[in-house]
């Protein structure tokens, strides 16, 4: 295959696991993987990069945090870059050489497949093991396929986790050193969605409104040309939607688009984070809110806590009626939020759902549970230090 030089950029955030740098380790990648590659089993490899984690290069941002990093594609490929990815550290130690940029982490199906989804049109094929005697190149549509696996048939939101709600060894190395100086600490939250939810980054202005506009698209595709102001109508509210959203702290919104037998099932989902600086005193973020919630709910609101392998989490259930502003004062509507304090103790994560389904509330609540266990903590760097003038912010709005 072509050579391809060693130096890289960063494509996007790291999913959060322990950084490590590339070397002659004995045992750190997939055996299962490297002996895949050298039988020449296509479908081997497939196995292995769907079951165990392998070696991803990263790159560190300005604030010590990592990204994945991608490599230049060969001269007249279709997309600029490809994602190299390595059986072990040696595998990618033989890769890099002299290069001095060695970070790499292990990363599971959980991280790569929405990696892939996300930056797959910027991705002209997927490497793995370039620089070694058995390399094989995927393109970025079968190595998803071959991620994925096939969901149950009685499951169609594909959703579906066979491994349960559990967190991965290298998850629980990088939260058991939140404690120590200069330890790891949440400072972000991955959504793990199926391709059948659209996605719309709200930090990327120029970004939000083309995926807003592709949305509308889908949604329209049946209605003719005549039907071009109802278009244009759902993409203003959409963006003044959006806009509000970033402003309140919004970083990603997700609207499901899986149809249903007689309608579309509409489930909105709002990721907001809130930095917090350290909590005052002994009372933990989590409790605060909590506090707060319990002493708002209404009567018929629900509110449960929980305990997880990677922290309390928090899910408040209520009703309510749509906005006047778009004449929806007359539709019911389920609010399901949940909060998370991140590792760390410093931020704190909300998941914001809203659905008008009122009648199928615990099928919802099933689903929307499954989005959160599905969820992944973006850790800091060991060793990286948050900012020395950092000071406590104001608790979340809507709290």
């Amino acid at each position: 295959m072509t050579d391809v030089p060693p130096q890289g950029k960063s494509l996007a955030p790291s999913h959060g696991e322990p950084s490590s740098f590339a070397g002659p380790e004995p045992g750190v990648g997939s055996p299962r993987l490297g002996a895949a590659l050298a039988a020449g089993e296509r479908s081997g490899v497939g196995r292995a990069l769907q079951h165990d984690a392998v070696v991803v290069p990263h790159l560190e941002r300005e604030d010590g945090t990592p990204q994945v990093r991608v490599f230049p594609a060969p001269e007249g490929s279709a997309a600029p870059y490809e994602l190299c990815l390595f059986s072990s550290a040696q595998a990618l130690s033989d890769f890099l050489q002299d290069d001095p940029g060695r970070e790499f982490s292990l990363r599971s199906r959980d991280s790569l497949a929405p990696f892939l989804r996300r930056h797959g049109a910027a991705l002209a094929r997927v490497v793995v093991d370039p620089a070694g005697p058995y390399s094989m190149t995927f393109r970025v549509p079968e190595l998803l396929a071959a991620l994925d696996g096939e969901p149950p048939s009685d499951d169609p939101t594909g959703l579906f986790d066979e491994t349960g709600a559990g967190i991965s060894i290298e998850g629980l190395q990088a939260m058991a050193t939140v404690g120590e100086p200069g330890g790891s600490r949440g400072i972000g939250i991955e959504l793990n969605l199926p391709d059948h939810w659209a996605i719309i980054d709200l930090e990327e202005p120029e970004t939000r409104d083309r995926q807003i506009r592709e949305i509308v698209k889908v949604q329209t595709r049946t209605l003719n040309d005549r039907s071009a102001p109802l278009r244009r109508d759902m993409r203003e509210k959409m963006v003044d939607v959006a806009a509000k959203a970033a402003g309140a702290g919004g970083r990603v919104m997700a609207y499901l688009l899986l149809p249903g037998q007689d309608a579309a099932l509409a489930l909105n989902l709002t990721l907001y984070w809130h930095d917090l600086g350290p909590q005052a005193g002994h009372m933990p973020h989590l409790q605060r809110i909590q506090e707060r919630i319990e002493a708002g709910r209404g009567p018929d609101d629900t509110l449960t806590r929980t305990e997880t392998l990677s922290g309390p989490f928090l899910r408040h259930v209520r009703l309510t009626r749509g906005s006047e502003e778009v004449g929806g004062q007359d539709v019911p509507l389920l609010l399901i939020d949940y909060w998370a304090e991140a590792p760390g103790g410093q931020s704190v994560a909300r998941l914001a759902f809203s659905t008008p389904h009122v009648e199928i509330r615990d099928a919802m609540l099933g689903l929307t549970d499954k989005v959160l266990f599905a969820t992944e903590w973006l850790m800091s760097a060991p060793g990286a230090e948050p900012a020395a003038d950092a000071e406590p912010a104001p608790s979340p709005a809507g709290a």
